[in-house]
């Protein structure tokens, strides 16, 4: 196990830390060694073996920490949220570190974190859990792309997916804001007049020109971060919804503008949360 705080004694230098679990285990001191400069070289902290833990930066106190469990050759490990500690430039770094030893030792995984970002470029599969129940397990498409419900959609993807109160209408329709959108298959556990949620994630949304069924928004604030711009819009409700935009014109507080999306991008969801998913025979339609 490698614990989010670490745990390693103080008055140990590295080489001590990471034989000290061997030695309780009455390895012999040979293989003890072996074992030692093995795992020191996959992790590249070889310098470090004589220096204490006060004496190491954070990720090269995390590096002994999954040294320490690497030398007791595990069939699995278990990590306890390992980079939290860590400032946002190292947890990258740490990223890419934990993904290259899962890819040369080929052992299972377990790694509980908070952070999406974490699960999503780590994992083979997701497991998400809310209180205790388990709410979606997949690859990290399918709790991003197919989510089962309101929790998965809005936890996993960064900005997170919009959400936006609509009403269900005859005709497999819904109001959103005043603006009927018609859907593209007809849904399973709606009925006409009921609340929905309506889902789309800021890079799916398309600022364009006006149009039927185009929602009308106002400008709240813009967020300029190089290739990529925030849009921070309110809808004539009072809502507001995230815009991603890789390209395009710059706005002002308090301008116009007029959003669109593809069907297949909208993701709806009754008012307990659940899915809406198309009826039976229509699995591979977009809701």
């Amino acid at each position: 196990m490698v614990f989010q705080s670490y745990a390693l004694y103080p008055h140990m230098n590295v080489r001590e830390n990471l034989s000290f679990g061997l030695e309780m285990a009455k390895t012999p001191r040979d293989e003890i060694e072996r074992q030692v400069q093995a795992a020191a070289q996959i992790l590249k902290i070889e310098p470090l073996l004589d220096r204490r833990p006060g004496q190491l930066s954070g990720g090269q106190r995390q590096r002994v920490a999954i040294g320490r469990a690497i030398v007791r050759k595990p069939l699995a490990f278990l990590f306890d949220e390992p980079l939290s500690n860590l400032d946002a430039e190292l947890r990258v770094s740490m990223r890419i570190e934990i993904a290259r030893l899962h890819r040369e030792l080929g052992n299972t995984m377990i790694y509980v974190t908070h952070d999406q970002t974490e699960a999503m470029t780590l994992a083979d599969r997701i497991v998400v859990l809310k209180d205790g129940v388990i709410e979606q397990v997949g690859t990290p498409r399918d709790v991003y792309e197919d989510p089962n419900n309101l929790f998965v959609a809005g936890f996993i993807g960064s900005p997170r997916m919009n959400f936006v109160d609509a009403v269900y209408l005859a005709g497999n329709r819904i109001d959103l804001a005043g603006t009927i959108i018609p859907l593209p298959q007809p849904l399973t556990g709606v009925t006409e007049g009921d609340s929905v949620k309506l889902g789309i994630r800021p890079e799916h949304l398309i600022v364009g020109d006006r149009r039927e069924d185009a929602l009308r928004v106002e400008i709240d604030f813009s967020e300029y971060l190089g290739s990529t711009r925030y849009l921070y819009c309110y809808l004539p409700g009072g809502e507001m919804v995230t815009v991603e935009q890789r390209d395009g014109r710059d706005f002002s507080p308090g301008e116009d503008a007029w959003l669109s999306w593809e069907p297949e991008c909208i993701r709806l969801f009754a008012a307990d949360g659940r899915r809406l998913r198309p009826e039976a025979g229509l699995e591979g339609a977009t809701p």
